[in-house]
């Protein structure tokens, strides 16, 4: 866990610092780079903000059923609303506006006249290189729970697991690079992995018990009855998440269909 929070923390302090220089420099790749991921950030944190204000008075009652103090109660309900509003809404918002401002775009380009990599491919599409090479790697991750895996209906985790993951990451890593090449072979690779995913993903939660799931992924005692306490995830809020973020990933997908093509097949003259 400790690793896993340093990782989770570590790498997008990174990213923002490496991304800050380059819009100091008015980079053009910084641009790009900058108005792809707050994208993502908004759209993503979008859907999850909203899906967790649908059960957040489920939880706040069962915190006051507990005994907690309604004006605790109360004094943590609005720092929640506070920080998704932060940060899910009011910074990732701001950076769409900023970096998609025809000034912003203007500026880059003046102060750096050079055609950077990320010019050589439309932008919709190196989200989708993006979120591929993001997930490529964080598949790397489950190596620190056991390389426990959902796999259509069943738990992996060990050497099982950890093949799953490996072939995943592969595939990502290629969807990532052929996508941003503009590949129709990669694309179709996006589509299938994502599908794939998406059914595995919900044939195994409908009928696997959360708290079987943790265990696999090596975690404590202590661990697993603080979550029992504080209640896990019902399966019908896992199931609207992970339906909401599959047919919004198919559903970019196919709007990205439009940037690819098939290749050329070069005739004989016959």
């Amino acid at each position: 866990m400790t690793i896993f929070t340093i990782v989770s923390y570590g790498l997008p302090a990174v990213w923002l610092i490496w991304m800050g220089i380059g819009s100091i420099k008015a980079r053009r790749w910084a641009r790009a780079l900058l108005l792809v991921s707050s994208w993502i950030w908004l759209i993503v944190c979008g859907i999850g903000g909203f899906i967790m204000l649908a059960f957040m008075p489920g939880m706040y009652d069962q915190m006051t059923r507990r005994g907690l103090p309604q004006e605790m109660v109360v004094i943590m309900k609005y720092m929640v609303l506070g920080f998704m509003a932060v940060g899910c809404l009011i910074i990732p918002g701001a950076m769409v506006l900023f970096y998609g401002s025809r000034n912003v775009k203007a500026t880059c380009e003046f102060r750096d006249p050079r055609i950077r990599w990320t010019d050589k491919c439309p932008l919709p599409v190196l989200a989708v290189s993006l979120m591929c090479g993001v997930g490529a790697g964080s598949m790397l991750s489950m190596g620190l729970y056991g390389w426990t895996v959902p796999f259509f209906g069943r738990i992996l985790s060990g050497k099982a697991g950890a093949g799953v993951a490996l072939v995943s990451m592969l595939l990502l890593g290629y969807a990532a690079w052929g996508t941003y090449r503009l590949s129709i072979k990669a694309w179709w690779c996006a589509v299938l992995l994502n599908t794939a995913w998406a059914i595995s993903k919900g044939a195994t939660f409908s009928c696997v018990n959360m708290r079987d799931f943790y265990e696999k992924m090596n975690f404590t005692h202590q661990q697993l009855e603080i979550m029992k306490q504080h209640g896990m995830s019902p399966y019908s809020t896992r199931v609207l998440f992970y339906g909401i973020w599959a047919f919004g990933c198919l559903g970019y997908l196919l709007y990205t269909r439009r940037y690819f093509t098939s290749p050329v097949i070069q005739g004989n003259g016959s």
